[in-house]
């Protein structure tokens, strides 16, 4: 009996973990297409790239104000170019 108590919460454990890490994408998702629509995080993102030389520290503004990841950032700013 034990056993099967401890393999139930294991197992919603599991499920939890996973919807947790989906809705936290679907929300990351959301966040970016809403900054993508904001005019002004367009205008800032774009003066940023040309300021700049290296499109690395951009990517690493946009997931430090923004905490989209880096993966999400580099998107953001391909999108932008």
């Amino acid at each position: 009996m034990n056993q099967t108590v401890y393999i139930l919460i294991l197992i919603s454990l599991v499920v939890l973990f996973l919807f947790n890490k989906y809705e936290r994408e679907k929300l990351q998702r959301l966040l970016q297409e809403q900054l993508l629509k904001d005019q002004a995080f367009k205008d800032s993102i774009k003066e940023k790239i040309q300021e700049t030389d290296n499109i690395n520290d951009v990517i690493h503004a946009i997931n430090k104000d923004y905490r989209l990841g880096l993966l999400l950032a580099k998107e953001i700013t391909e999108k932008l170019k």
